[in-house]
């Protein structure tokens, strides 16, 4: 093969292990597609000859990643944001594109600083810089913590691990495990390597990390309401009645959840409104949540929260830290509001709240509130559900309509259930609505884009997992 044929297809095998790798995550779940994408992408930075090429092939690998696994972005922009499509696709591709940066860094240091280094330390530092930059993504500009590998691990043994070392630990066994698989092609020995880590994480799996502490019957609501109306005043009256309608049907519930921003307006508006279905929930012993926009004053209309509301038989309320990017606030938005739709969508001027917030309620169940893109930081959640007996997150995946992102999204709240070995309970406008158990095992679901009134009995929990004080730390 010519020396100017090879670079190019070591490039084009880039592009293709990295659109194999979305396809171990949710909904496809083909676990062993990540085990091939890892170990096709270390084959091919052996093969590089230089720094040079060894950028191609990163940055190669990190656009098939992302492309397939997060181009869904573009559903958001076109659909519910009157994105003109060229401009929708010239967004979605620099996004993509920008995120597939990270492989070409890690296939630089990879060549610059680990590919002498002894064969076993070697796998071990390139796998340990390989979550390093997954870190490192869910932390740069407030973060894109998604699409991360370790959630490939929960249909198999490696989900054992889970609840000691979360998904990052699981993204650095697999990779691991990737890695020993394609050098025991020569070495016979390195086969050792995952079969250890394997039938570790089921021994693993055996052990109860956490305790039962009780049930609770509990309803999600899903209105399915067209996200084009739902901030328009006279949509208001019409979402109340469904939500208010169905939650006195399901009186007999412990819990009954309402998804993100259900109440779409503020809650001081509809307060009085609630009181009468407040009181008589608390004769029954029903705790109802809500999704709504809090304030912290009725008089400054711009300083305004995504935010949780519990009330019933117990009150509390959660307001959301960790906003989205472009969606839940604009950043530079002095120069980028009014250029397009985008940058000035209804209530794009969230506040983030502060961080230490307590539970949503504690007397009756323990819960720990969690809103839409929070779910995605591992350490967040473990820090709010430390002391709680359940999470509950709420969502409107209804932006990203009929593609990968509410899977992918579901499969998060499943990880989450799995480290802290609690239950989850989530409620989305449009789906995925479900219920998890403390093992991530979907207890039920509803199906998408329809009206669903989703009621099962939730197993609550206490105790910690080791993952719950390692997060913590």
């Amino acid at each position: 093969m010519s020396a100017t044929r090879k670079p190019l297809l070591l490039v084009c095998l880039a592009l293709m292990a990295g659109s194999v790798a979305p396809l171990a995550l949710a909904p496809l779940a083909w676990w062993p597609a990540a085990l091939l994408s890892v170990g096709l992408f270390y084959w091919l930075l052996r093969q590089a000859a230089g720094s040079r090429q060894s950028l191609h092939i990163g940055f190669g690998y990190g656009a098939g990643y992302f492309v397939v696994g997060v181009s869904w972005v573009y559903i958001s922009m076109v659909d519910h944001a009157a994105t003109p499509v060229p401009l929708a696709i010239a967004f979605t591709v620099l996004f993509c594109l920008g995120l597939g940066l990270f492989y070409m860094l890690l296939a630089w240091l990879y060549q610059r600083y680990l590919q002498h280094l002894d064969q076993y330390l070697q796998l071990i530092a390139l796998a340990s810089l390989w979550v390093l930059l997954d870190l490192l993504r869910g932390w740069l500009f407030t973060g894109f913590p998604w699409l991360y590998l370790g959630y490939a691990g929960l249909p198999t043994w490696l989900a054992g691990f889970a609840p000691i070392v979360g998904q990052h630990g699981m993204t650095w066994l697999l990779v691991i495990s990737a890695l020993s698989l394609l050098t025991a092609l020569h070495q016979p020995r390195y086969l050792l390597v995952p079969l250890v880590i394997w039938i570790a994480g089921l021994g693993l799996q055996q052990v109860n990390w956490t305790q039962a502490a009780g049930e609770r019957q509990v309803t999600l609501l899903q209105g399915n309401v067209n996200l084009q109306h739902k901030w328009q005043p006279e949509q208001l009256r019409p979402t109340l009645e469904y939500y208010f309608g169905r939650t006195y049907a399901h009186l007999e519930s412990d819990l009954i959840i309402w998804p993100e921003t259900a109440v779409a307006t503020y809650w001081d508006n509809v307060l009085q409104a609630t009181q009468a279905l407040s009181d008589i929930a608390a004769q029954q012993d029903t705790v109802i949540i809500a999704g709504t926009v809090l304030r912290d004053d009725i008089d400054v209309a711009a300083d305004y929260y995504n935010g949780l509301v519990a009330f019933g038989t117990e009150q509390g309320a959660y307001a959301k830290q960790q906003l989205v990017p472009f969606g839940e606030y604009v950043p530079m938005q002095d120069w980028l509001r009014g250029v397009m739709t985008l940058f000035d969508l209804p209530m794009s001027r969230f506040r983030p709240a502060p961080m230490e917030q307590g539970l949503l309620t504690s007397q009756t169940t323990a819960i720990a509130g969690n809103i839409c893109y929070e779910i995605a930081y591992a350490g967040l959640v473990a820090k709010q559900a430390a002391h709680a007996q359940l999470i509950v997150t709420v969502s409107n995946d209804t932006w990203f309509g009929d593609t990968w992102a509410p899977w992918q999204h579901l499969q998060m709240a499943q990880m989450r259930a799995l480290e802290n070995g609690r239950p989850v309970a989530r409620a989305t406008n449009s789906g995925i609505s479900a219920l998890i158990d403390h093992r991530g095992q979907l207890i039920a679901q509803a199906p998408q884009f329809v009206v669903a009134e989703l009621t099962d009995k939730v197993q609550l929990r206490h105790g910690r997992t080791p993952f719950s004080y390692l997060a913590a730390w």
